[in-house]
């Protein structure tokens, strides 16, 4: 086992799992015949072909196994970010005094310059900081309360009309522009309205005024429910969002995040949703919108994260852009691993579905759990533990922080989330990214190497899981180096969904 470390060449590797050379090993007998991973890589010949290793399974049928008799819409007053929720867990007195000394432990970490939190880093953070002369609501951006985007009737030009593949090509094209690099389409039926759009948005129900108040009776105007009515147009009033019953289609948009922030782990940048989503996500969010609405069609429902119709992750697994992790708050896209700048919405416009895939990123988690063993507050579970439907309780208390219905490990938010505020403020942890396999990049061998195999040789995942310890995948030994990176602009690498060749 010697030749196995990180001075293995390329070559060697790919030899020994039989993807060198034409049509040798296990490789020859599942898919076209491929010189290298590099032909491999440019097999897709469309704006969303899957790679020949990645396949198309059934509507709603993805590879985490799901029961949707169990399955109900989620409610978000039960969020493991909750204060009441937290408190469930750990204890009224610990949330209240994490809460207390928050901000004067942030503002010690600023003051005594401590590496990845001092004035450097905050001057980072301040200036990835935006603010919008709009602002969100559940109808889309807002000036001043009003909706100030083009439509036909403004232009001067009939509503579009073109068929649900025409159109599904078109926003694809479309959010690339505008700084996504996926699109994601699904009809939204019965199963969609019943099961998988969220009870209510998430508002203010995550607030300390709401310790001693039961999950249960959090007031409408906290965590306004997402209803449906017989109208023709969407619209919102202090207690509601009020979807149409009349046909309608889920979009969801993504796009990888900076893997170089999360490198950082510690530090005030390391969760990099707190810097893709702050710029690329409200820059696309607004152009995309802007582009349904001069077409003739409404796009509703906010931006992620508890603030549009469903719990985003979910929607990237059942249109096809991702699969189920062991971390569970993050799910795993085949093209840039669990880092997402991604949101939700839905449409009247109608587009061609897309369907869950695989690509053996689900199966291999169950054989890792590097992320179980880099996670600082023991929120994942480790190997040992199996995916199951019934939720386990934490520490003799029923568990209710999670959707049901899936067949999954249960990532808990309530200590993940207070672990944060009480050891690093105002910031993230993202150990569970910064560690996964899939964070490498495709230029990292053994992430090339794990794409093109894990989906059709499992018998390669528990061996591929521990190549990645082997090389050393994983945060900077100190965040200092992060400013001797020579990124990409935006710190993303824009080309992991393109095939369009530089002439």
């Amino acid at each position: 086992m010697s030749i196995f470390h990180s001075t293995m060449s390329r070559r060697q590797f790919m030899k020994a799992i039989g993807l060198a050379g034409a049509g040798t090993g296990a490789a020859a007998l599942v898919g076209p015949n491929f010189h290298d991973l590099d032909e491999v890589v440019a097999s897709g010949d469309n704006l969303q072909k899957h790679p020949w290793y990645v396949k198309e399974r059934e509507r709603l049928d993805p590879t985490v196994e799901l029961d949707f008799d169990l399955m109900q819409r989620y409610d978000r007053r039960y969020m493991g970010q909750c204060a009441n929720i937290r408190s469930k867990y750990l204890g009224r007195q610990r949330v209240v005094d994490t809460d207390a000394n928050s901000g004067a432990l942030a503002k010690k970490q600023l003051v005594e310059n401590l590496p990845g939190f001092g004035h450097k880093w905050e001057a980072l953070r301040v200036g990835l900081s935006q603010s919008n002369k709009w602002s969100v609501s559940f109808l889309g951006p807002e000036v001043s309360g009003k909706i100030t985007a083009a439509t036909p009737e403004s232009l001067g030009v009939p509503k579009w009309q073109a068929t649900p593949e025409e159109n599904a090509k078109l926003v694809v094209a479309a959010i690339r522009l505008f700084g996504m690099a996926e699109a994601g389409f699904n009809h939204l039926d019965s199963t969609w309205r019943t099961k998988l759009v969220a009870k209510n948005e998430k508002g203010s129900s995550t607030g300390m005024q709401w310790i001693d108040t039961d999950p249960a009776n959090v007031p409408d105007t906290a965590a306004r429910p997402i209803v449906y009515e017989d109208v023709a147009e969407p619209y919102y009033t202090t207690t509601k969002w009020v979807v149409p019953t009349k046909d309608q289609w889920v979009v969801y948009l993504g796009g990888p995040e900076p893997r170089e922030t999360d490198r950082t782990f510690p530090s005030r940048i390391s969760k990099s949703n707190l810097v893709a989503n702050s710029g690329t996500r409200n820059i696309a969010f607004y152009s995309t919108y802007n582009f349904f609405r001069a077409l003739g069609y409404n796009l509703v429902g906010g931006t992620g994260h508890g603030t549009d119709c469903f719990q985003t992750p979910g929607v990237a697994v059942l249109t096809g852009k991702a699969e189920n992790a062991r971390m569970s708050n993050w799910v795993i896209s085949p093209s840039w691993g669990p880092r997402s700048t991604d949101l939700c919405q839905i449409t009247d416009m109608p587009l061609a579905e897309t369907h869950p895939i695989d690509a053996g990123l689900w199966r291999f988690c169950q054989s890792c759990g590097i992320c179980a063993d880099a996670c600082p507050s023991e929120s994942i579970p480790k190997k040992g533990f199996e995916p199951t439907f019934e939720i386990p309780d934490i520490n003799g208390v029923a568990d209710t922080q999670h959707a049901t219905g899936r067949k999954m490990y249960y990532f808990n938010g309530s200590s993940c989330n207070n672990w944060t505020k009480e050891t690093y403020p105002g910031s993230g942890c993202s150990a569970c990214a910064a560690h996964c396999t899939f964070s490498t990049g495709s230029g990292a061998m053994v992430h090339s190497v794990l794409k093109t195999t894990i989906s059709y040789v499992p018998i390669f995942n528990t061996f591929l899981a521990n190549m990645g310890r082997t090389f050393g995948y994983g945060p900077y030994e100190d965040p200092e180096q992060f400013w001797n990176a020579s990124l990409p602009q935006f710190g993303i690498d824009s080309t992991l969904t393109s095939t369009v060749k530089s002439q």
